[in-house]
């Protein structure tokens, strides 16, 4: 499905292998501890992520996702999720603001306008509930990237913690986990 998603939309794909079980099981722990029930997945591809979120975090799981093939696949793969096929920067329309303890992102922040970036990441916050987190990663290939650092710095304007995750070697390519807390009770 991941080689057909970026046959389909080259640049929308950061890479063509899924999200490993490590780095999966990293992001989830994290979501996991999130203040209150709930998490929105952005950008679930085939659904790597989703299906330790579906065994490890509490509540609803609402995995989004823009491509349509794969948002299908994602149904057929987990009925008892609640798949979305739209953009991330429109979850302010399917998900109350602070409603959610958790929004987790496979998102290629490096591929994303910067106004995209902000747009996304303005809605993860305001999705989020006080002590909410969001959890996601940068691969280390493109880490170095002008667009990563530029992701980092609007992480940090949003969020007023910030913790930069150690490399999950795990993965393919290696990926940096990063999680983000909005201000309030854990």
């Amino acid at each position: 499905e991941f080689l057909k998603a970026a046959a389909r939309r080259p640049f929308g794909v950061a890479t063509v292998f899924p999200t490993s079980r490590a780095l999966a099981e990293r992001i989830v722990e994290a979501a996991a501890s999130s203040p209150r029930e709930g998490v929105v997945e952005l950008g679930a591809g085939t659904g790597a992520i989703t299906r330790h979120l579906l065994s490890g975090a509490r509540g609803r799981v609402t995995p989004r996702e823009i491509d349509p093939e794969m948002a299908r696949f994602l149904r057929i793969q987990f009925p008892e999720a609640r798949v979305v096929c739209s953009p991330a920067e429109e979850l302010g329309r399917i998900i109350e603001p602070r409603s959610v303890g958790a929004v987790v992102s496979s998102l290629p922040w490096t591929m994303l306008p910067t106004l995209t970036q902000e747009r996304v990441l303005g809605a993860v916050r305001t999705a989020l509930v006080p002590g909410g987190i969001f959890a996601t990663y940068l691969c280390v290939n493109a880490y170095l990237h002008p667009k990563a650092r530029t992701f980092v710095s609007r992480l940090r304007a949003h969020f007023p913690r910030v913790q930069e995750g150690a490399v999950e070697w795990r993965n393919l390519p290696p990926a940096v986990p990063w999680f983000a807390w909005t201000d309030g009770p854990a």
